[in-house]
């Protein structure tokens, strides 16, 4: 069966190397798809909303001199706009280049670890999308004062020219922020995400260490100086940016984003990489106090993805100790103790097989189930059994990369039961 030993691994989600060498700036998978076609008589409804954003940010800058704003809520309202400001532009920019790109399918467990996948998920304008929270300001609010000399302003053309990919524009904007209020966290935080994304690592650092210093509390900042300390390999600064980020209640769609990064795992799983290579036990428990099954599972399949496969299968372990009916965290055991790495010990791959079987009990429809249940019969040479696991996969909405490599396998399968 060596022939399914090695060559059947689910190809990264469509669009994941893009996004890992650093396509700076996502279309619709955050924005929410394109933009919208004008109405009758030529109304453009973003232009509008656009200028809703401007007038509304005029007035907050108004009432924080007046004084009649707190700061907590200055920062976050003016972080709200901002950020929904920068979708409107990501979206008529989408809508005048190209159709928006097509979401990727749902993530693997063997998908590769690439810190870089959240300049795909953060982009330009973190929390875009919070729509909901512009309900506390009436669209027929006024504003004075000319925007575009303003800080605002300044601030928001360059996002706009960040939306476009645009990093020398938006580079010199920033500087004209900082050289006029050099205290002003988002252009020095914004200006190390643009270092960030050229690789230019150390000036990033620096310059989110500027906004941090300008502003503890800013939120943008300490994700992207998580980010940063993690490329950089610096997980307890990482690590300490996420604690201050979750401290100090940032919009709902920032904590999506980080979220669907997966970076809270991605520092847990390089912390519990480095605690496993010291041996040090005490600090591997001391990680895990009060992280979540589903967080576990996860970091268990980075670990695996780098090459970690018996710390892997340890926390894979450990989340289903913490609850017995994760389908990830059984799917994700189920495949590492059934692998090669894994084969010479059978009562391991007696567990795997039973993992899998639990999967596929809790969540018959569950793709990725069936492909490595079915992957894990054929190497046994059950083949029968297998193809039944192969023939339901094609049944299923799943991965299209998933997909091909069931629909692959299967036919390897048939192919070795009729020699």
């Amino acid at each position: 069966m060596d022939r399914f030993e090695d060559e059947h691994v689910p190809p990264e989600p469509v669009g994941a190397a893009d996004d890992a060498a650093g396509d700076p700036l996502p279309g619709g998978d955050i924005a929410g798809g394109p933009g919208r076609e004008d109405p009758p008589g030529g109304h453009d409804l973003d232009v509008e909303e656009l200028e809703f954003l401007e007038r509304s940010l005029d007035d907050l800058d108004a009432e924080r001199s007046a004084g009649d704003i707190s700061d907590p809520d200055y920062r976050s309202l003016s972080t709200l706009y901002t950020e929904r400001a920068a979708a409107v532009r990501r979206r008529r920019a989408s809508a005048r280049a190209a159709p928006a790109r097509r979401g990727g399918p749902p993530r693997s467990w063997r998908r590769p670890v690439a810190v870089l996948v959240i300049v795909a998920m953060v982009g330009t304008g973190l929390g875009v999308g919070l729509a909901s929270a512009l309900g506390s300001r009436s669209s027929l609010d006024t504003a004075t004062g000319d925007i575009r000399q303003s800080t605002r302003g300044l601030l928001f053309e360059a996002q706009e020219h960040l939306a476009a990919g645009r990093f020398d524009e938006a580079e010199q904007l920033y500087a004209e922020v900082i050289d006029t209020q050099p205290s002003n966290a988002e252009a020095h935080a914004y200006w190390g995400w643009i270092d960030f994304q050229r690789g230019d690592l150390e000036s990033a650092s620096v310059r989110i260490a500027t906004s941090v210093a300008a502003d503890a509390r800013y939120p943008a900042a300490r994700v992207f100086g998580a980010v940063v300390a993690l490329r950089l390999g610096h997980l307890e600064e990482a690590a300490a940016h996420l604690a201050v980020f979750d401290a100090v209640d940032p919009p709902p769609l920032m904590l999506e984003l980080v979220a669907d990064a997966e970076l809270r795992e991605r520092v847990l799983a390089g912390r519990l990489a480095a605690a496993g290579e010291a041996g040090d036990t005490a600090a591997i428990e001391g990680l895990l106090a009060g992280v979540s099954s589903a967080e576990m599972a996860t970091a268990a399949r980075l670990l695996a993805d780098s090459g970690q496969v018996v710390l892997a299968a340890r926390l894979f372990g450990s989340a289903l100790a913490a609850d017995p009916t994760n389908v990830a965290a059984l799917v994700g055991r189920g495949a590492l103790l059934t692998s090669p790495d894994f084969a010479a010990f059978e009562d391991l791959l007696a567990e795997g097989m039973s993992a899998l079987d639990r999967a596929v009990e809790l969540a018959p429809d569950d793709p990725e189930a069936r492909f490595w249940r079915g992957l894990a019969l054929a190497r046994l040479g059950l083949f029968d059994d297998a193809l039944a696991d192969l023939d339901h996969l094609a049944t299923l909405p799943a991965p299209a990369g998933l997909l091909a490599e069931g629909a692959r396998l299967a036919e390897e399968v048939r192919a070795v039961a009729g020699s």
